[in-house]
């Protein structure tokens, strides 16, 4: 589930932070207990793609990246904190490996949150389960929203 962007948050920024360039990823716990290069592997292909601009997702990004950019994804906090919290450089305490998969993200500016998503798994099978590449998958796109719901709502309440 994402919440909603930050003010602050436009597409426009999405394309100079991360179009046509790498985007850093930061990976905060490992609900498979892998080694965390192997881990990053079975994560960051399933995040290409859907971040509406021509970028590469890499956990060793390149000079092209823009430092005051990540994106944070953190697998099991074993501490309740906001997805706001996880833009920090600190580090962010995680359970171990096994049983079900709460994943918190954040794509960061400058040590804030422009936008956040909380997604979940309840029974993954292993890293090359379908279900995990979904998760994956989803919580990129949703870190990534193609526009602010509250620019384009006419109602009262929106």
């Amino acid at each position: 589930m994402a919440s909603e962007p930050a003010p602050a948050y436009t597409r426009s920024e999405v394309a100079y932070a991360a179009g046509n360039r790498d985007l850093r990823v930061v990976l905060h716990g490992n609900p498979f207990g892998l080694p965390a290069d192997r881990f990053a592997e079975k994560v960051l292909p399933h995040m290409q793609n859907r971040a509406g601009v021509v970028t590469t997702l890499t956990t060793t990004p390149n000079d092209t990246a823009r430092r005051d950019y990540k994106v944070v994804l953190a697998f099991n906090v074993a501490e309740t904190m906001l997805n706001s919290s996880l833009c920090t450089d600190g580090p962010i305490p995680t359970r171990p490996p096994g049983g079900p998969i709460v994943v918190q993200g954040a794509f960061c500016r400058s040590g804030g949150a422009l936008t956040s998503a909380t997604g979940w798994l309840d029974r993954p099978l292993g890293p090359d389960d379908p279900d995990f590449h979904y998760l994956i998958s989803d919580m990129t796109f949703s870190l990534f929203p193609s526009r602010r719901a509250d620019l384009f709502c006419g109602a009262i309440d929106c």
